[in-house]
């Protein structure tokens, strides 16, 4: 059924472009793209050029000169005073081709026109042969064509209504095509006509290389002259100098061929030679309108109508949409291509091949979907549901086979609707990851808890968008647990023990083959069990284990030892130092036991973030520390490099984690250095920067590392010493990781043996605008 429909898609694109390139040249067509053409160029205003002057022979000549025809001797003076002026080209818009009266006219007409370059036109006239439509172009008498600068055409056809609007640059009968005489003359170098003569080999009458113009206005819209004040010297000199002069009959003098025009509003008549010079015009300012013929007409009407048919087949959806969207574009292109390109490209063939074309394919569209209903309808309404067969309802009669196979199929739809829901809707409520997967691993369903385990970036809204579809399990897995691929054994038994996500989420796989009908391909249920919170208290338990075991009872056997000593005799230690040793152990062990405390506090989830300002939290942890650096005689020296740096924090947890670092600090650092702390602003504006840096003896990078590992929770029992205030041993860096991490913030350190150490706290910047505009 779809290679048939594609087959009569094809048949519609090669068959339809054909007939629509023959309906434009039709009569019904072609009218409506005159009717646009005409709206359309009354747009292409222009200027009529100043350097056109007609030279009318009106009502006023006639009256004074006498009734035409005139003696050739009069247009000989007329040439003859024009040659004082030196024009640029002189129509003399008369035909020459017979004797006048006085041959002696004749030749002074003839001896004038070589004082000026006079272009003439060639009469159009029917041959009377028995054959419909012969004719042919009479030249000028031969002394006239010889003394003539250029000859040429000056036919107007009209179009089928009658109404003149374009000329053709070559016409003639066959072998003989006679170029256009305005083409001669606006020629920038005055082209002679037997330069721009085309031989054709075509039989019958031949119309080459149509052009049309926008006229510049109505009748009279060029500069006009009586040809007898011309005659008599009464016109000034400015408007004859280096101008193209065209000599001929105008309105009102009866001689004129007048002519129906359009472009200038409601439809009127103008005279050839109006006509004329907006050709000349619109050639001199490259201005001419080019006709799509042949190969580029067919294309413009092809194109539209392959195009959308190809837009249907991709999306039938917007097949409407893709419709009027080409239709619209064309007449666009069309408007576009005529005012700025000056290339008419009619738009009612492609307009109407577009919509023929949606019709059609609509049509094919929907009878291939009635055929598909009735394959199709049976088989899904046979599908067993099972538990969850829905109620059965009262079922319409149905008036005709359409509307039979459109409630049998609404009846099937609801059936696997309902099943599909509560499937989908069970799965993605399920709080165990569970991934469904194709034989070859890749992923065709995964629930909200499978994506926040392996997507946590992409948050899960609904079941229909799901990030995880058309990934493949085994190459997360293999990504998580930075192995490579084996081909051995098949996915399902790969992958056996514990992985371990970025986001430190624990969970070992678990898979069963779901069975499906015969010849279906396989598919896989994938539970991933999640072990995070039963690693992490196992882990948890390890290391406060480990805490209590070693760093709790290190100052309390240093405390036995100090007394078993003591009651030795000659151990030589004294009661004074006796005290003192204890005192340092008892103080050694509370300031393990309120780390440990810190921690715990810090790990929870009691904080009370409020706005306040970077600046203060480090000079409040200065206060704090100062005493403990006075006494070690460390300097404090801040460095406040942003005034205004707010942040949303908790303040006693923040100076906490900060107080931290200074001491140890002030502790690593030699007696009488300082202690730096610096806050800034990012470059990017988006973070705050406190850094504290001592003068100390400086970590290895293994013990840095080891240091800044957030599972490590005696971090400074590497750089111990043994005068430590209270508050400054065993878990200062855990508490710091904690605080920072609750704080959506980041804490890295830097350092090498021998030149200190220096510790970064990254926090984000609060923006007061943003909180604002959500108040």
């Amino acid at each position: 059924m779809k290679h048939r429909f594609l087959i009569e898609c094809a048949l519609i694109a090669l068959l339809l472009p054909p007939l629509m390139a023959w309906l434009g040249q039709q009569p019904g067509l072609a009218q409506a793209d005159l009717a646009i053409y005409d709206k359309l160029i009354s747009l292409d205003v222009h200027e009529p050029s100043p350097d056109i002057l007609l030279i009318g022979i009106d009502e006023r000549s006639l009256n004074e000169l006498g009734p035409w025809p005139w003696p050739r001797s009069v247009h000989a003076q007329l040439l003859e005073r024009l040659s004082a002026y030196a024009p640029r080209a002189v129509l003399l818009d008369l035909f020459l081709d017979k004797p006048g009266p006085q041959p002696e006219a004749d030749q002074e007409l003839a001896a004038a026109m070589l004082k000026l370059p006079v272009f003439l036109p060639l009469r159009y006239a029917e041959t009377g042969s028995s054959q419909p439509g012969a004719a042919s172009f009479i030249p000028p008498l031969a002394q006239f064509a010889r003394n003539a600068k250029g000859l040429g055409h000056a036919k107007l056809t009209p179009d089928a209504d009658g109404i003149a609007r374009r000329l053709f640059r070559r016409e003639g009968g066959a072998g003989d095509l006679q170029p256009y005489v305005g083409e001669l003359i606006a020629s920038p170098q005055l082209v002679s006509a037997h330069a721009m003569l085309e031989a054709s080999a075509a039989a019958g009458w031949q119309r080459r290389e149509p052009f049309g113009f926008a006229l510049a206005g109505a009748s009279r819209t060029y500069r006009t002259v009586p040809y007898v004040s011309v005659l008599r010297g009464e016109v000034p000199a400015g408007f004859l100098q280096g101008k193209t002069l065209l000599i001929g009959a105008v309105s009102g003098s009866g001689l004129g061929d007048d002519v129906p025009v359009a472009g200038v509003g409601p439809q009127i008549r103008m005279p050839g030679l109006e006509l004329h010079a907006n050709a000349i015009d619109v050639l001199q300012q490259d201005r001419a309108i080019t006709f799509a013929e042949g190969r580029l007409l067919f294309a413009w009407t092809a194109f539209p109508i392959w195009l959308v048919l190809l837009l249907f087949l991709h999306t039938a959806r917007n097949a409407l949409s893709f419709a009027c969207g080409a239709a619209l574009g064309w007449l666009a292109l069309c408007v576009v291509s005529l005012l700025w390109r000056h290339c008419w490209l009619p738009p009612a063939a492609p307009i109407l091949g577009v919509a023929l074309a949606y019709f059609l394919w609509s049509w094919r569209q929907l009878n291939s979907l009635l055929l598909f209903f009735g394959d199709r309808v049976s088989t899904l309404n046979a599908i067993p549901a099972g538990a969850f067969e829905p109620a059965p309802g009262p079922v319409p009669a149905a008036l005709h086979t359409v509307e039979n196979q459109t409630l049998a199929l609404d009846r099937a739809i609801d059936r696997l609707s309902q099943m599909q829901a509560l499937l989908s809707e069970g799965l993605w409520q399920m709080p165990v990851a569970v991934l469904i997967c194709q034989d070859d691993g890749g992923i065709s369903q995964s629930n909200a808890a499978a994506q926040l385990l392996l997507a946590p970036a992409q948050p899960p809204s609904d079941v229909a968008h799901d990030p995880l579809r058309g990934h493949s399990l085994p190459s997360l897995l293999h990504q998580i647990a930075g192995s490579h691929p084996q081909q051995a054994v098949h996915w399902s038994q790969a992958f056996s023990g514990e992985y371990t996500t970025a986001q430190g989420k624990v969970f070992r796989l678990r898979s069963a083959r779901l069975e499906g009908s015969t010849g279906a391909p396989r598919a896989w249920l994938a539970v991933l069990q999640d072990l995070t919170i039963e690693r992490l208290t196992q882990r948890k338990r390890e290391q406060w284990l480990s805490f209590v075991s070693h760093d709790l009872r290190s100052p309390q056997v240093s405390i036995l030892s100090l007394l078993n000593l003591y009651e030795q005799p000659g151990s030589g230690i004294g009661v004074a130092r006796l005290v003192h040793d204890i005192r340092r152990e008892a103080q050694r062990t509370l300031g393990l036991a309120e780390g440990f405390m810190d921690l715990a506090e810090a790990e929870s989830g009691d904080y009370r973030f409020t706005e306040t300002q970077a600046g203060a939290i480090m000079l409040d942890a200065i206060d704090q520390a100062w005493p403990y650096a006075k006494v070690r005689g460390i300097s404090l020296v801040p460095t406040l490099g942003d005034d205004d740096c707010p942040i949303r924090v908790d303040p006693v947890m923040l100076t906490r984690a900060l107080l931290n670092l200074l001491n140890n600090a002030i502790r690593h650092s030699p007696a009488g250095g300082k202690v730096s702390l610096c806050l800034n602003i990012a470059a990017d504006n988006a973070e705050v920067v406190l850094a504290v840096s001592d003068e100390g003896e400086g970590i290895s990078a293994s013990r840095l590392a080891q240091l800044m590992s957030s599972s490590n929770p005696s971090r400074e029992a590497a750089r111990e010493d043994t005068q430590l205030p209270a508050r400054s041993r065993g878990l200062g860096l855990s508490v710091v990781h904690a605080v920072v991490k609750r704080h959506q913030g980041w804490f890295d350190a830097h350092s090498a043996p021998g030149a200190g150490a220096t510790f970064l706290i990254g926090l984000p910047l609060y923006d007061y605008s943003s909180q604002k505009q959500t108040d």
